[in-house]
């Protein structure tokens, strides 16, 4: 009868260590995401380079509309994919969770930044062209969000995204004071979010189990 017991009980275990692993090993759901915010991102850096370069002859006075209709699309698209995640399956594993709360946090820090960017320049303390400091700062942020999303998932494919992303951090930097930093920061999203979001989305499971 103990024998009994202990199979079942070491069965039970054994069960339940498989379903932790294969927990742990679920697949990202972010692409959806990376998609979304990479593509929106880099499409609206690049008219931002355009109408600062001339291409599109728009004025500056087009650039303050362009990123509030961003925000306002960016935020609801964001809403949207997230309510099409809800029967996801794999959304309870520790990549999953972390990458839950992390990038909420890291999007309201930048937005946070930008905010106090805004109040300065429109109140006159700060010089209109520091607002270009939110390319290489936003790249810097997600760069380390990749990087840590990559070793705490084990997901080599993030390790893309954060070297792509830090570099155009470093260039952002070096070109900060002109119009370039905006294709930087165009090129970046697109190569560096845009893209690897298919990739993490052709991984991500079908149908509920």
């Amino acid at each position: 009868m103990n024998t009994d017991r202990k199979t079942a009980a070491n069965a039970d275990l054994a069960y339940l260590r498989e379903m932790a692993e294969a927990g742990a090993k679920a697949p990202l759901l972010g692409g959806r995401f990376m998609v979304w915010w990479g593509g929106l991102t880099g499409s609206v850096t690049l008219v931002h380079w355009l109408i600062l370069t001339g291409a599109l002859d728009f004025g500056a006075e087009a650039l303050w509309p362009l990123w509030l209709g961003y925000m306002i699309l960016g935020s609801i698209g964001s809403a949207v994919l997230g309510w099409s995640l809800r029967n996801k399956p794999g959304a309870g594993s520790m990549g999953n969770r972390v990458q839950q709360v992390m990038w909420p946090v890291l999007g309201g820090s930048i937005g946070l930044y930008f905010a106090g960017l805004s109040t300065g320049i429109a109140a006159g303390m700060v010089p209109v062209i520091l607002i270009n400091t939110m390319m290489p700062v936003a790249f810097l942020a997600y760069g380390a969000g990749w990087m840590v999303d990559a070793l705490l998932s084990r997901e080599r494919l993030l390790l893309v995204p954060a070297v792509i992303t830090l570099a155009a951090a470093f260039a952002g930097a070096v070109f900060v004071a002109t119009a370039w930093v905006y294709m930087i920061a165009s090129a970046g999203m697109l190569l560096g979010t845009f893209i690897p979001g298919f990739f993490l989305m052709a991984r991500e499971p079908r149908e509920v189990i």
